[in-house]
């Protein structure tokens, strides 16, 4: 599923972002689940990884952020978010070197 998409269940409309095999809130199947797009969240906590596997980029920017009711950690394009930060996905960025799978990153949104 793309980064930038979180489940919901089809059963009682509650959103979760990683992968279960039963929706967290009713127990309904996820096999049945439907997704939809994260639009605009904003930014919980912020961290930076400096010692990363050999074959993951360092410094490895990441971010707790909120989207409504979904809560995730994802990797940031830089270092420059802050909590209370509007953000969104953007982008199509490798994690690992040598993999083909790519997704977006958060990237902050000028909500004046």
């Amino acid at each position: 599923m793309p980064a930038d998409r979180a489940f919901a269940c089809d059963d009682c409309g509650h959103r979760w972002y990683y992968d279960r095999r039963r929706c967290p809130a009713c127990g309904h199947g996820a096999e049945s689940a439907g997704t939809v797009p994260l639009e605009t969240g904003r930014v919980v906590a912020t961290t930076t990884v400096e010692t990363t596997p050999p074959d993951v980029r360092a410094p490895n920017h990441l971010a707790l952020a909120r989207f409504d009711d979904v809560r995730l950690i994802a990797q940031a394009v830089d270092g420059n978010l802050a909590p209370g930060d509007a953000v969104r996905f953007e982008g199509s960025h490798r994690l690992r070197e040598g993999r083909d799978r790519t997704d977006p990153r958060l990237v902050a949104v000028d909500d004046s």
